[in-house]
C-alpha cells in the first residue's frame, strides 16, 4: 500500500495550512473592493492596486524559490516566508492609509509567492515517488479550493465584522504553520555546490514574467499599452531561456522542458488552467447581472464545483496509482469538457440553479482528476535541484495561463456583448425598454465565450491522449562548473 505514514500526513497538513494561507489571500479581498473606495476615498482605479500588488508580488517571488531552497534550503526559506507572510497580514490589517494597505499586500504576495513551490518541494521531497499522488491529495486542495472559498469567506468577515478582519485572518494559520514546520518537518541540507545565484537570469525572468501577469491583468490602461508591456515582458523570458539553456547554474533549469513527461504535462496544465480560471468570471456575471441575485448566491453555486472537485481529488490519486496520468488526466479533462458543452447547451436566462449545480460538480471533478495528477505526473521523476526548479516552474506558468486566460475570456465575452447590446454593455439590462429583450443576446455571448473555453480545453485532451508512457528517464541536471 503507498498510503501516507503519520510522520507524512502531518507534514502534508502544515504544506496544506501553507498553501491555503496563500491562496485565499489571492481572492478574498476581491469582495471588498467597494469598501476600500468608500473608507479611503479613493477611485477604483487606484483600490485595484490592493489586489493587483499581491498578484505581482506572487509572480515575482516564485521564479526565485527554487534558487533560494537550493542555496539556503527549502524548509529554512519556507519559516521565513512564512513569518514575513504572517507580519505582512499583520501590517496589512493595521493600516492607517492606503500606500501602507498596498505596500504591506505586496510584501504578502512576495512571501505568497515562495510558499506553495516550496511546500511542493518539501511535500515531494519527504516522499517515496509512487507515493507522491497521495501528497496531493492534502497539499494541493488549497491551490484548487483556496481561489472558490476566498470570496465567500472574505464576504462572511465583512458582513459580520470589517475589512480588517479579511486581512488579519491569515495571522494565525501563518503562526501555526511555523509551528508545524518546526515541529514535524526534518531540516534539508542545502547543496553542497555554492554556485553564484544568476542575477543576471534573475533580472530577466522577474521583471519579465511580471510585466506579462501585469499586462494581462491590468485592465485601467489602454489595450496597445498594456500589449506593449506583454511583448516588453515576453522579450526578457525569451531572452531568459536562451541564456539559461546554457548556463551552468541558471535560475531555473529551463531544460526541463525538454524532458517529454515534464514539458507535456506542463502543456497540458497550461492548457486547462488558462480556462478553467478565465471562465470562473463567467458565472458570477450571470448569477448577478443577467439573474439579478445576489453575490452571496454567486459564492454559493461556486459550493458544488468545491465538493466535487475534493472529492475526485481523493480518488484521482488512487487511480492514478493504478492507471496512470493518461487515463486519469485524461478522464477529467473528458468530464470538464462536457460539462462545458452541456453548460452551452442547456443554458438560458431562465436555467434552473439545480442543474448548473449539477454542472458544476461535474466540471469540479473534472478538474480535480486533471490539476493534482498533471502536477504529480510532471515531477514523477524529479529529485534535488531539478524538483526545485520544477516546483518553481509548474504553479508559476500555471498563475500566468490564469492571468492570460482571465484576459482572455473577459475581452471575448466583453466584446461579445458590446456588439449585441450596440457598444452600451451589460448596463443596457437597466433599460426597462430593451433589457429584456437583450437578456438573451447576453446569455448567447456568454456561451458563444464558452464554446472557445471548450476548444482549449479539447485541446488539452489531445495533448494529454498524445503523451505515450515515456521511456527510463534521463538525467536532466544541470552541471555545474563550479
Amino acid at each position: 500500500m503507498n498510503r501516507l505514514t503519520g510522520r507524512e500526513l502531518r507534514i502534508a497538513a502544515v504544506i496544506a495550512l501553507g498553501g491555503l494561507m496563500a491562496v485565499l489571500d489571492t481572492t478574498i479581498v476581491a469582495v471588498a473592493l467597494p469598501r476600500f473606495m468608500t473608507t479611503f476615498s479613493a477611485s477604483l482605479t487606484t483600490i485595484q492596486w490592493i489586489a493587483t500588488a499581491y498578484a505581482l508580488g506572487m509572480v515575482a517571488a516564485m521564479p526565485l524559490a527554487a534558487t533560494f531552497a537550493q542555496r539556503w534550503g527549502a524548509r529554512r526559506v519556507y519559516l521565513a516566508a512564512l513569518l514575513v507572510f504572517a507580519a505582512a497580514s499583520a501590517a496589512a490589517g493595521a493600516a492607517g492609509d492606503l500606500g501602507w494597505l498596498i505596500a504591506a499586500r505586496a510584501a504578502q504576495g512576495l512571501a505568497g509567492g515562495l510558499i506553495n513551490p516550496l511546500g511542493m518541494t518539501i511535500g515531494f521531497g519527504a516522499v517515496a515517488p509512487e507515493r507522491r499522488s497521495r501528497m496531493t491529495t492534502i497539499t494541493g486542495l488549497p491551490l484548487l479550493i483556496g481561489p472558490i472559498l476566498g470570496p465567500l469567506l472574505g464576504g462572511i468577515l465583512l458582513d459580520v465584522l470589517s475589512w480588517r478582519a479579511l486581512l488579519f485572518i491569515t495571522v494565525p494559520p501563518a503562526l501555526l504553520a511555523v509551528v508545524g514546520v518546526l515541529c514535524w518537518v526534518p531540516a534539508d541540507t542545502p547543496s553542497a555546490e555554492r554556485t553564484p545565484i544568476d542575477v543576471a537570469g534573475g533580472l530577466l525572468l522577474v521583471p519579465g514574467v511580471v510585466a506579462v501577469a501585469y499586462g494581462f491583468s491590468e485592465e485601467t490602461i489602454g489595450v496597445d499599452v498594456r500589449m506593449a508591456i506583454v511583448a516588453a515582458g515576453l522579450a526578457l523570458i525569451a531572452v531568459f531561456t536562451r541564456r539559461s539553456w546554457r548556463h551552468p547554474a541558471p535560475l531555473l533549469n529551463v531544460r526541463l522542458m525538454r524532458d517529454r513527461t515534464f514539458g507535456r504535462n506542463a502543456a497540458v496544465l497550461v492548457l486547462y488552467a488558462a480556462p478553467y480560471f478565465g471562465s470562473m468570471l463567467l458565472m458570477p456575471a450571470y448569477i448577478q447581472v443577467i439573474r439579478g441575485d445576489s453575490a452571496l448566491i454567486s459564492a454559493v453555486m461556486m459550493v458544488p464545483g468545491t465538493i466535487g472537485m475534493g472529492i475526485s481529488i481523493q480518488l484521482a490519486a488512487r487511480l492514478l496509482e493504478r492507471f496512470g496520468p493518461r487515463i486519469v488526466v485524461g478522464t477529467g479533462l473528458s468530464l470538464a469538457i462536457a460539462s462545458t458543452a452541456l453548460t452551452v447547451l442547456v443554458l438560458t436566462p431562465d436555467t434552473p440553479y439545480t442543474t448548473l449545480a449539477i454542472l458544476g460538480v461535474l466540471q469540479g471533478a473534472g478538474t480535480g482528476a486533471i490539476m493534482m495528477p498533471t502536477i504529480v505526473s510532471a515531477g514523477r521523476d524529479l529529485h534535488g535541484p531539478d524538483l526545485a526548479s520544477g516546483s518553481a516552474i509548474l504553479p508559476l506558468a500555471s498563475t500566468i495561463a490564469s492571468a492570460v486566460g482571465t484576459a482572455a475570456v473577459s475581452a471575448v465575452f466583453t466584446g461579445l456583448i458590446a456588439a449585441a447590446t450596440a457598444g452600451r454593455g451589460l448596463a443596457a439590462l437597466n433599460d426597462p425598454s430593451a433589457g429584456s429583450a437583450l437578456t438573451g443576446e447576453i446569455v448567447d455571448a456568454y456561451r458563444l465565450t464558452l464554446i472557445g473555453v471548450l476548444a482549449l480545453m479539447v485541446l488539452a485532451l489531445v495533448v494529454r491522449l498524445g503523451t505515450r508512457p515515456a521511456p527510463a528517464t534521463k538525467p536532466t541536471t544541470v552541471r555545474s562548473t563550479a
